[in-house]
């Protein structure tokens, strides 16, 4: 039974690499076929290129060899012949070379076609490479002596004023002998010329030239110029940086983050100048120089009426500005103070940059929410309101110790703000009567009764003699019962039995406000001290009770304890 399935799967075998044999020679071959096509087009292309295309390149050559073989043949026949006629005569050459030409013409065309193009194209390069590294600039001459090129008339121009510059200090406390003229540089011609890149000059060595040529006496030395005035040279450009680094030293401090540096444009001009008093000094002097004053310090007294941003206008400055010179001023101001306008400006002035950190304080919103559990002009906090902090990173500038301008670098959260959210009431309260139900004139307050609107004795002196300290209000044809409702809404701070008042109830309004509500009927009141009542909300009704002469209401308004009169609270 093994032997039967091993000789089934021996047959199977030899079955497969058979016809595996087959498919992949079949496979070959259909994949050979455009390879062999493509070749095919290839050999054909280049055949006909080369029968078509470099057709005329074969029969060039073709000249060439005949020409070459020409060439050879006279040479060898001119050297077999006598010794006279070995040398050919100009007259014989030129024949062979006409006729050379006239026989070869591809051949010569071929290469006049090739060769002189070459040969331009090798010059054009000789040309560019000479002319890469040359320009125009202007040849300056100053006593019929060349100094040197510069690129513009510009150029040579700012190098005259320069060297005019520095001789003019020199001649300006030194009178010549001819009569106290400055000694001046006279004008240098120019010209137009191709130079050189490399022997361009800058104005400054112009500068140098021009001083160098002139009939001053001069020296070398490290010229100091601030804002592009000159203040003076020294022979040494060390002591010159020293005297400047020690004024930058005054001004240093121990924080890391702190920049200090000039105001002013500082530049050292190592060259020639003037040698003389007037133009070379030593350290000493120029310390003394950059530690005096350009401006001395302006005050401005103030007069009657003056306000900080009245002065501020009048002089064209900013009110930060006075504030920032006058550290200690507030904006309260009195007669005769002297408040700074302008301090005293340094002749160098020194800046400070440093990052500070200052924390402000950010407002919360009031949320508010209405709600059906209070009376309508009532309200309660039902969050506190939290202001949240910020931490500001500045970068602020100071000039000789004045703050200036500070730029906002970055800004972060310390603390969140929470919102204060305030419950508002939406519910009425509106009591009504067949008498009618609450009215407002406009005022500040409610009217206090519903249906009695007729004031029977207002606040002040009364005909009869003494001070009324309220209103009498009454209705014309009986007040008794007549609801009495809460002015304003606010805290009942007394309701009871008040004296010569009777019944009365005391609401206290805040902000030092409070109402008085007197003479109601025994059993009305519909309140305590300590509740809180809504605006319009019904405290009790009009009675007589205490000293009347019949039913009304007294109302009172009181300001921080002191009476006053209702009406205009109530709008009357």
């Amino acid at each position: 039974m093994f032997d039967s399935i091993y000789n089934q799967i021996y047959y199977l075998g030899l079955q497969a690499i058979r016809y595996g044999k087959r498919f992949f020679k079949w496979l070959f071959s259909l994949l050979l076929k455009p390879v062999k096509a493509i070749g095919t087009l290839i050999f054909t292309a280049v055949i006909v290129v080369d029968k078509f295309a470099l057709k005329a390149f074969h029969e060039i050559v073709a000249d060439f060899r005949e020409l070459a073989s020409d060439a050879k043949r006279v040479s060898t026949a001119g050297s077999d012949s006598p010794e006279g006629e070995k040398k050919i005569s100009p007259a014989r050459l030129k024949r062979y070379f006409v006729k050379a030409v006239s026989r070869y013409k591809r051949a010569f065309i071929y290469v006049l076609n090739t060769v002189l193009p070459l040969i331009s194209l090798a010059f054009l390069v000789y040309i560019v490479s000479i002319w890469s590294d040359v320009t125009f600039a202007l040849e300056i001459t100053y006593n019929d002596k060349v100094i040197g090129y510069v690129r513009s008339e510009a150029e040579y121009k700012l190098a005259h004023e320069q060297a005019l510059d520095r001789l003019d200090i020199a001649a300006s406390s030194a009178p010549s002998a001819e009569g106290g003229e400055k000694e001046l540089i006279g004008q240098a011609e120019y010209k137009i010329k191709p130079v050189k890149l490399s022997r361009i000059n800058d104005s400054q060595t112009i500068c140098d030239k021009l001083i160098e040529e002139s009939d001053s006496k001069i020296t070398n030395a490290c010229g100091i110029y601030v804002d592009n005035n000159f203040i003076c040279a020294v022979k040494n450009e060390t002591d010159a940086l020293s005297v400047f680094d020690s004024i930058l030293a005054e001004h240093e401090t121990d924080e890391e983050n702190a920049v200090v540096s000039f105001v002013e444009d500082i530049k050292y001009v190592q060259g020639l100048y003037p040698d003389n008093e007037n133009t070379v000094r030593d350290a000493a002097y120029l310390s003394d120089k950059l530690h005096s004053k350009k401006s001395e310090a302006s005050y401005y007294t103030v007069q009657a009426g003056d306000t900080v941003s009245q002065i501020a206008g009048k002089y064209g400055i900013s009110t930060s500005e006075i504030f920032n010179l006058n550290p200690e001023l507030k904006e309260s101001i009195y007669v005769g103070q002297k408040i700074l306008l302008s301090a005293e400006v340094n002749f160098v002035r020194v800046q400070t940059t440093k990052t500070e950190k200052r924390t402000v304080e950010v407002p919360y919103n009031t949320v508010k929410v209405n709600t059906n559990n209070l009376y309508v002009g009532d309200k309660r906090t039902v969050v506190k309101g939290v202001k949240g902090l910020q931490e500001i990173t500045e970068l602020v500038t100071y000039i000789d110790g004045v703050r200036v301008s500070a730029k906002e670098v970055s800004r972060t959260t310390v603390r969140e703000a929470v919102d204060e959210k305030i419950q508002i009431g939406t519910k009425k309260n509106y009591y009504g009567s067949s008498s009618g139900s609450v009215v407002s004139y406009g005022g500040r307050l409610l009217w206090p009764a519903i249906g009695a609107t007729s004031v029977s004795s207002p606040y002040g002196r009364r005909s009869l003699g003494g001070w009324h300290g309220g209103m009498d209000i009454v209705r014309p044809g009986g007040s008794s019962g007549c609801p009495v409702v809460a002015a304003e809404s606010g805290v009942v701070t007394f309701a009871g039995w008040y004296g010569s008042g009777g019944n009365t109830v005391i609401i206290n309004h805040g902000n030092g406000l409070t109402t008085l509500y007197a003479h109601m009927q025994n059993g009305s009141l519909r309140v305590s001290a300590g509740q809180r009542v809504a605006r319009g909300q019904q405290i009790g009704r009009i009675g007589g009770t205490g000293y009347v002469t019949g039913p009304h209401l007294h109302f009172e308004v009181r300001v921080n304890g002191t009476k006053v009169n209702p009406a205009p609270y109530l709008g009357r």
